[in-house]
Protein backbone atom coordinates (compact mmCIF):
# COMPACT_ATOMS: atom_id res chain seq x y z
CA UNK A 1 0.00 0.00 0.00
CA UNK A 2 2.65 2.53 1.00
CA UNK A 3 2.21 5.08 3.79
CA UNK A 4 2.12 8.18 1.57
CA UNK A 5 -1.69 8.15 1.21
CA UNK A 6 -2.26 7.71 4.94
CA UNK A 7 0.09 10.45 6.14
CA UNK A 8 -1.26 13.71 7.58
CA UNK A 9 1.31 15.63 5.52
CA UNK A 10 -0.40 16.64 2.27
CA UNK A 11 2.64 18.16 0.56
CA UNK A 12 5.25 15.52 1.41
CA UNK A 13 6.52 13.24 -1.36
CA UNK A 14 4.41 10.27 -2.47
CA UNK A 15 4.97 7.00 -4.30
CA UNK A 16 3.95 7.48 -7.93
CA UNK A 17 5.96 5.00 -9.98
CA UNK A 18 8.06 3.24 -7.34
CA UNK A 19 6.88 0.66 -4.83
CA UNK A 20 7.63 -0.68 -1.40
CA UNK A 21 7.39 -4.43 -0.83
CA UNK A 22 6.67 -6.64 -3.88
CA UNK A 23 3.02 -7.17 -4.80
CA UNK A 24 1.27 -10.48 -5.48
CA UNK A 25 1.29 -11.74 -9.10
CA UNK A 26 -2.14 -11.68 -10.68
CA UNK A 27 -5.07 -9.94 -9.02
CA UNK A 28 -4.76 -8.71 -5.43
CA UNK A 29 -6.39 -6.36 -2.92
CA UNK A 30 -5.32 -4.46 0.22
CA UNK A 31 -7.31 -3.17 3.17
CA UNK A 32 -6.30 -1.46 6.39
CA UNK A 33 -6.60 1.35 8.92
CA UNK A 34 -4.20 4.08 9.98
CA UNK A 35 -3.81 6.89 12.52
CA UNK A 36 -1.69 9.95 11.70
CA UNK A 37 -0.81 13.33 13.19
CA UNK A 38 1.13 16.40 12.19
CA UNK A 39 1.68 19.48 14.35
CA UNK A 40 3.24 22.91 13.86
CA UNK A 41 4.42 24.85 16.89
CA UNK A 42 6.01 28.22 17.59
CA UNK A 43 7.72 29.18 20.85
CA UNK A 44 6.20 32.23 22.53
CA UNK A 45 7.18 34.12 25.71
CA UNK A 46 6.36 31.69 28.50
CA UNK A 47 4.51 29.26 26.23
CA UNK A 48 3.84 28.27 22.64
CA UNK A 49 1.47 28.51 19.69
CA UNK A 50 0.50 24.97 18.61
CA UNK A 51 -1.70 23.74 15.77
CA UNK A 52 -2.28 20.14 14.69
CA UNK A 53 -4.43 17.98 12.43
CA UNK A 54 -5.20 14.32 13.13
CA UNK A 55 -6.78 12.01 10.49
CA UNK A 56 -7.92 8.40 10.98
CA UNK A 57 -7.76 6.56 7.66
CA UNK A 58 -9.47 3.62 6.08
CA UNK A 59 -7.51 2.55 3.00
CA UNK A 60 -8.32 0.19 0.16
CA UNK A 61 -6.33 -0.91 -2.87
CA UNK A 62 -6.81 -3.28 -5.78
CA UNK A 63 -4.72 -4.20 -8.78
CA UNK A 64 -3.15 -6.74 -11.05
CA UNK A 65 0.48 -7.48 -11.85
CA UNK A 66 2.67 -9.68 -14.05
CA UNK A 67 6.19 -10.24 -12.70
CA UNK A 68 9.32 -9.67 -14.73
CA UNK A 69 11.20 -12.66 -16.13
CA UNK A 70 13.10 -14.64 -13.46
CA UNK A 71 16.37 -12.94 -12.55
CA UNK A 72 15.54 -9.63 -14.26
CA UNK A 73 15.04 -6.46 -12.27
CA UNK A 74 14.66 -6.00 -8.53
CA UNK A 75 11.02 -6.78 -7.83
CA UNK A 76 8.81 -4.37 -9.77
CA UNK A 77 6.30 -6.05 -12.12
CA UNK A 78 6.82 -5.74 -15.85
CA UNK A 79 3.08 -5.04 -16.21
CA UNK A 80 0.74 -3.64 -13.56
CA UNK A 81 -2.34 -1.61 -12.79
CA UNK A 82 -3.24 -0.46 -9.28
CA UNK A 83 -5.86 1.79 -7.69
CA UNK A 84 -5.45 3.06 -4.12
CA UNK A 85 -7.95 5.01 -2.01
CA UNK A 86 -7.51 6.43 1.52
CA UNK A 87 -10.34 8.34 3.23
CA UNK A 88 -10.35 9.88 6.70
CA UNK A 89 -12.23 12.23 8.99
CA UNK A 90 -9.87 14.64 10.73
CA UNK A 91 -9.79 16.89 13.76
CA UNK A 92 -8.05 20.31 13.88
CA UNK A 93 -6.89 22.00 17.08
CA UNK A 94 -4.97 25.23 17.65
CA UNK A 95 -4.14 26.92 20.94
CA UNK A 96 -1.80 29.47 22.45
CA UNK A 97 -0.44 29.07 25.96
CA UNK A 98 -0.57 30.54 28.51
CA UNK A 99 -4.20 31.60 28.02
CA UNK A 100 -5.02 35.31 27.75
CA UNK A 101 -7.79 37.30 26.07
CA UNK A 102 -5.30 38.42 23.42
CA UNK A 103 -4.80 34.84 22.21
CA UNK A 104 -6.15 33.27 19.02
CA UNK A 105 -7.46 29.70 19.27
CA UNK A 106 -9.37 27.39 16.92
CA UNK A 107 -10.97 23.97 16.76
CA UNK A 108 -12.71 22.16 13.94
CA UNK A 109 -13.18 19.09 11.79
CA UNK A 110 -12.32 18.14 8.25
CA UNK A 111 -11.67 15.26 5.89
CA UNK A 112 -8.89 13.71 3.80
CA UNK A 113 -9.71 12.29 0.36
CA UNK A 114 -6.62 10.65 -1.17
CA UNK A 115 -6.43 8.66 -4.41
CA UNK A 116 -3.66 7.15 -6.54
CA UNK A 117 -3.44 5.23 -9.81
CA UNK A 118 -0.34 3.44 -11.15
CA UNK A 119 0.02 1.85 -14.60
CA UNK A 120 2.91 -0.16 -16.02
CA UNK A 121 2.97 -1.44 -19.61
CA UNK A 122 5.65 -3.88 -20.87
CA UNK A 123 7.87 -3.00 -23.82
CA UNK A 124 9.76 -6.23 -24.33
CA UNK A 125 11.10 -8.35 -21.46
CA UNK A 126 13.34 -5.68 -19.92
CA UNK A 127 11.45 -2.41 -20.27
CA UNK A 128 8.18 -0.88 -19.09
CA UNK A 129 6.37 2.36 -19.74
CA UNK A 130 5.00 3.81 -16.49
CA UNK A 131 2.38 6.38 -15.57
CA UNK A 132 1.07 7.54 -12.21
CA UNK A 133 -1.51 9.93 -10.77
CA UNK A 134 -1.68 10.85 -7.09
CA UNK A 135 -4.12 13.27 -5.40
CA UNK A 136 -4.01 14.12 -1.71
CA UNK A 137 -6.32 16.72 -0.24
CA UNK A 138 -7.45 18.01 3.14
CA UNK A 139 -10.42 20.32 3.72
CA UNK A 140 -11.39 21.63 7.12
CA UNK A 141 -13.76 24.06 8.83
CA UNK A 142 -12.70 25.67 12.12
CA UNK A 143 -14.34 27.85 14.72
CA UNK A 144 -11.89 30.63 15.65
CA UNK A 145 -11.62 32.72 18.81
CA UNK A 146 -9.79 35.95 17.93
CA UNK A 147 -8.80 37.39 21.28
CA UNK A 148 -12.05 36.76 23.13
CA UNK A 149 -12.90 34.97 26.32
CA UNK A 150 -12.27 31.23 26.43
CA UNK A 151 -14.90 29.18 24.52
CA UNK A 152 -16.38 32.28 22.85
CA UNK A 153 -15.89 31.86 19.10
CA UNK A 154 -15.96 34.89 16.85
CA UNK A 155 -15.67 33.60 13.29
CA UNK A 156 -15.29 30.63 10.99
CA UNK A 157 -12.16 29.59 9.08
CA UNK A 158 -12.15 27.48 5.91
CA UNK A 159 -8.95 25.59 5.01
CA UNK A 160 -8.02 23.66 1.89
CA UNK A 161 -4.69 21.97 1.06
CA UNK A 162 -4.12 19.78 -2.01
CA UNK A 163 -1.28 18.21 -3.98
CA UNK A 164 -1.83 16.50 -7.35
CA UNK A 165 1.04 14.65 -9.07
CA UNK A 166 1.09 13.24 -12.59
CA UNK A 167 4.14 11.34 -13.86
CA UNK A 168 5.21 9.34 -16.91
CA UNK A 169 8.43 7.38 -17.18
CA UNK A 170 10.52 4.48 -18.45
CA UNK A 171 11.96 1.55 -16.46
CA UNK A 172 14.76 -0.73 -17.66
CA UNK A 173 15.85 -4.02 -16.04
CA UNK A 174 19.13 -5.89 -15.88
CA UNK A 175 19.84 -9.09 -13.90
CA UNK A 176 19.21 -8.08 -10.27
CA UNK A 177 19.08 -4.37 -11.12
CA UNK A 178 16.64 -1.82 -12.54
CA UNK A 179 16.52 1.93 -13.11
CA UNK A 180 13.69 4.33 -13.89
CA UNK A 181 13.40 7.95 -14.98
CA UNK A 182 10.26 10.08 -15.18
CA UNK A 183 8.90 13.54 -15.91
CA UNK A 184 6.40 15.09 -13.50
CA UNK A 185 3.62 17.63 -13.38
CA UNK A 186 2.71 18.79 -9.87
CA UNK A 187 -0.22 21.00 -8.88
CA UNK A 188 -0.01 22.21 -5.25
CA UNK A 189 -2.76 24.49 -3.98
CA UNK A 190 -3.94 25.96 -0.71
CA UNK A 191 -6.50 28.40 0.61
CA UNK A 192 -7.31 30.03 3.92
CA UNK A 193 -10.46 32.07 4.44
CA UNK A 194 -11.72 34.01 7.47
CA UNK A 195 -13.93 37.06 7.94
CA UNK A 196 -10.82 39.24 7.77
CA UNK A 197 -8.72 37.62 5.04
CA UNK A 198 -8.83 35.36 2.01
CA UNK A 199 -5.71 33.73 0.58
CA UNK A 200 -5.77 31.41 -2.44
CA UNK A 201 -2.76 29.87 -4.20
CA UNK A 202 -2.77 27.45 -7.12
CA UNK A 203 -0.86 26.64 -10.27
CA UNK A 204 1.46 24.05 -11.79
CA UNK A 205 5.14 23.27 -11.42
CA UNK A 206 7.25 20.76 -13.37
CA UNK A 207 10.15 18.42 -12.73
CA UNK A 208 11.30 14.81 -12.80
CA UNK A 209 12.36 11.80 -10.80
CA UNK A 210 14.87 8.94 -10.85
CA UNK A 211 14.98 5.56 -9.11
CA UNK A 212 17.57 2.78 -8.83
CA UNK A 213 16.80 -0.65 -7.33
CA UNK A 214 19.04 -3.66 -6.75
CA UNK A 215 18.33 -7.14 -5.41
CA UNK A 216 20.88 -9.57 -4.01
CA UNK A 217 19.75 -12.74 -2.31
CA UNK A 218 17.23 -11.92 0.43
CA UNK A 219 17.97 -8.19 0.26
CA UNK A 220 16.53 -5.45 -1.95
CA UNK A 221 17.93 -1.91 -1.90
CA UNK A 222 16.68 1.24 -3.58
CA UNK A 223 17.23 4.96 -3.79
CA UNK A 224 15.03 7.57 -5.44
CA UNK A 225 14.73 11.31 -5.82
CA UNK A 226 12.20 13.70 -7.29
CA UNK A 227 12.06 17.45 -7.72
CA UNK A 228 9.58 19.95 -9.15
CA UNK A 229 9.81 23.74 -9.21
CA UNK A 230 8.23 26.78 -10.82
CA UNK A 231 5.82 29.58 -9.91
CA UNK A 232 2.29 29.57 -8.50
CA UNK A 233 -0.48 32.16 -8.84
CA UNK A 234 -1.37 33.90 -5.58
CA UNK A 235 -4.53 35.87 -4.77
CA UNK A 236 -4.80 37.66 -1.41
CA UNK A 237 -7.13 40.21 0.19
CA UNK A 238 -7.83 41.34 3.72
CA UNK A 239 -9.92 43.68 5.87
CA UNK A 240 -10.92 46.44 5.94
CA UNK A 241 -11.01 47.17 2.20
CA UNK A 242 -10.40 43.68 0.74
CA UNK A 243 -8.33 45.06 -2.12
CA UNK A 244 -7.16 42.17 -4.32
CA UNK A 245 -3.45 41.45 -4.66
CA UNK A 246 -2.52 39.06 -7.49
CA UNK A 247 1.06 37.97 -8.19
CA UNK A 248 3.28 34.94 -8.87
CA UNK A 249 5.55 33.38 -6.26
CA UNK A 250 8.21 30.64 -6.43
CA UNK A 251 7.49 27.07 -5.33
CA UNK A 252 9.64 23.96 -4.99
CA UNK A 253 8.97 20.38 -3.85
CA UNK A 254 11.73 17.78 -3.54
CA UNK A 255 12.38 14.49 -1.76
CA UNK A 256 15.14 11.86 -1.57
CA UNK A 257 14.52 8.33 -0.29
CA UNK A 258 16.66 5.29 0.62
CA UNK A 259 15.18 1.93 1.50
CA UNK A 260 15.83 -1.75 2.00
CA UNK A 261 13.75 -4.94 2.25
CA UNK A 262 14.79 -8.20 3.87
CA UNK A 263 12.78 -11.33 3.02
CA UNK A 264 13.02 -14.66 4.85
CA UNK A 265 10.33 -17.29 4.56
CA UNK A 266 6.95 -15.80 5.42
CA UNK A 267 8.38 -12.54 6.79
CA UNK A 268 9.35 -9.32 4.98
CA UNK A 269 10.83 -6.36 6.83
CA UNK A 270 11.18 -2.90 5.27
CA UNK A 271 13.05 0.21 6.41
CA UNK A 272 13.07 3.58 4.59
CA UNK A 273 14.51 7.03 5.24
CA UNK A 274 13.26 10.16 3.44
CA UNK A 275 14.59 13.73 3.33
CA UNK A 276 11.82 16.09 2.20
CA UNK A 277 12.04 19.83 1.46
CA UNK A 278 9.52 22.31 0.17
CA UNK A 279 8.99 25.97 -0.55
CA UNK A 280 5.37 27.15 -0.88
CA UNK A 281 3.84 30.66 -0.90
CA UNK A 282 1.01 29.70 1.47
CA UNK A 283 0.17 28.00 4.77
CA UNK A 284 -3.05 25.99 4.56
CA UNK A 285 -2.46 22.96 6.81
CA UNK A 286 -2.53 23.44 10.60
CA UNK A 287 -2.05 27.25 10.53
CA UNK A 288 -1.00 28.92 13.76
CA UNK A 289 -2.95 31.60 15.55
CA UNK A 290 0.00 33.94 14.98
CA UNK A 291 -0.33 33.35 11.24
CA UNK A 292 -4.11 33.82 11.21
CA UNK A 293 -3.73 37.27 12.78
CA UNK A 294 -0.91 38.12 10.35
CA UNK A 295 -3.04 37.16 7.33
CA UNK A 296 -5.83 39.45 8.48
CA UNK A 297 -3.26 42.24 8.84
CA UNK A 298 -2.38 41.82 5.14
CA UNK A 299 0.82 39.81 5.43
CA UNK A 300 1.95 37.28 2.80
CA UNK A 301 3.53 33.95 3.89
CA UNK A 302 6.52 32.21 2.33
CA UNK A 303 7.01 28.76 3.88
CA UNK A 304 10.17 26.63 3.66
CA UNK A 305 10.20 23.18 5.28
CA UNK A 306 12.91 20.61 5.93
CA UNK A 307 11.71 17.24 7.21
CA UNK A 308 13.12 13.77 7.84
CA UNK A 309 10.94 10.65 7.91
CA UNK A 310 11.92 7.17 9.03
CA UNK A 311 9.63 4.21 8.49
CA UNK A 312 9.58 0.54 9.35
CA UNK A 313 7.09 -2.15 8.43
CA UNK A 314 6.75 -5.89 8.81
CA UNK A 315 4.64 -8.15 6.61
CA UNK A 316 3.86 -11.78 7.49
CA UNK A 317 2.15 -14.41 5.34
CA UNK A 318 -0.42 -16.15 7.54
CA UNK A 319 -1.77 -18.22 4.65
CA UNK A 320 -0.98 -18.96 1.04
CA UNK A 321 -3.00 -15.96 -0.14
CA UNK A 322 -3.12 -13.67 2.93
CA UNK A 323 -0.45 -11.40 4.39
CA UNK A 324 -0.84 -9.05 7.36
CA UNK A 325 1.20 -5.88 7.80
CA UNK A 326 2.03 -3.37 10.52
CA UNK A 327 3.89 -0.11 9.86
CA UNK A 328 5.14 2.90 11.77
CA UNK A 329 6.40 6.18 10.31
CA UNK A 330 8.02 8.92 12.42
CA UNK A 331 8.99 12.39 11.28
CA UNK A 332 10.76 15.50 12.51
CA UNK A 333 11.21 18.81 10.76
CA UNK A 334 11.61 22.56 10.86
CA UNK A 335 9.85 25.30 8.93
CA UNK A 336 10.71 28.92 8.32
CA UNK A 337 7.74 31.17 7.54
CA UNK A 338 8.52 34.70 6.35
CA UNK A 339 5.64 37.16 6.61
CA UNK A 340 5.89 40.23 4.40
CA UNK A 341 3.67 43.31 4.53
CA UNK A 342 1.94 43.90 1.19
CA UNK A 343 2.12 47.68 1.70
CA UNK A 344 5.79 47.68 2.67
CA UNK A 345 4.98 49.83 5.68
CA UNK A 346 6.00 47.23 8.28
CA UNK A 347 9.18 45.14 8.53
CA UNK A 348 9.19 41.47 7.58
CA UNK A 349 8.61 38.87 10.28
CA UNK A 350 10.24 35.47 10.57
CA UNK A 351 8.59 32.54 12.35
CA UNK A 352 10.76 29.53 13.24
CA UNK A 353 8.19 26.76 13.33
CA UNK A 354 8.77 23.25 14.62
CA UNK A 355 7.05 20.43 12.71
CA UNK A 356 6.49 17.56 15.09
CA UNK A 357 3.74 15.55 16.79
CA UNK A 358 1.15 16.27 19.46
CA UNK A 359 2.20 13.95 22.29
CA UNK A 360 3.86 16.19 24.84
CA UNK A 361 7.62 16.62 25.19
CA UNK A 362 8.50 13.51 23.21
CA UNK A 363 12.07 12.29 22.76
CA UNK A 364 13.72 15.57 23.68
CA UNK A 365 12.80 19.06 24.76
CA UNK A 366 14.36 20.56 21.62
CA UNK A 367 12.66 18.25 19.09
CA UNK A 368 9.37 17.54 20.83
CA UNK A 369 7.39 14.44 19.90
CA UNK A 370 7.62 13.01 16.37
CA UNK A 371 4.98 13.13 13.70
CA UNK A 372 3.32 9.73 13.72
CA UNK A 373 1.71 7.54 11.08
CA UNK A 374 0.89 4.01 12.20
CA UNK A 375 -1.36 1.38 10.77
CA UNK A 376 -2.42 -2.21 10.32
CA UNK A 377 -3.43 -3.86 7.06
CA UNK A 378 -3.78 -7.05 5.09
CA UNK A 379 -3.36 -7.92 1.44
CA UNK A 380 -5.02 -10.80 -0.38
CA UNK A 381 -4.11 -12.74 -3.48
CA UNK A 382 -7.24 -13.17 -5.58
CA UNK A 383 -5.83 -15.01 -8.61
CA UNK A 384 -4.32 -18.31 -7.49
CA UNK A 385 -3.87 -19.70 -11.02
CA UNK A 386 -0.74 -17.63 -11.65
Amino acid sequence: MGSDLVSACVFCAGFLLGMEAPVWPGLSADIGVSYATVARSLDRPGGRDLSDVTPKFLFLAAGGARPAAPGLGAGTPVAEWRLRVALAPSHDEQEQTPFSTQNTTATGTGRYENFAIALRYPVGARDSLEAGWNRRTHKGTDLVNLGGERFVFGEQRILSAERVDVAAGWRHRWPGLEAAVSVRFVRPSGSTGTSGAFLLTRGSIYGGGVELRARRGRWTFWGSGDLASGSLDVHEENAPNFIARDFSAPARLEAYRLGTIFSAGNIEALVTATWDRSRLPFVALAPLGTETVAFEEGRHPDSRTREFFGEGSVRYAIARAVRVRAFLRLGYGTETVRLTDATGANPDRRLDVRRSGVFGAGLSRALGSPQVTLGLGADFRLDMDR
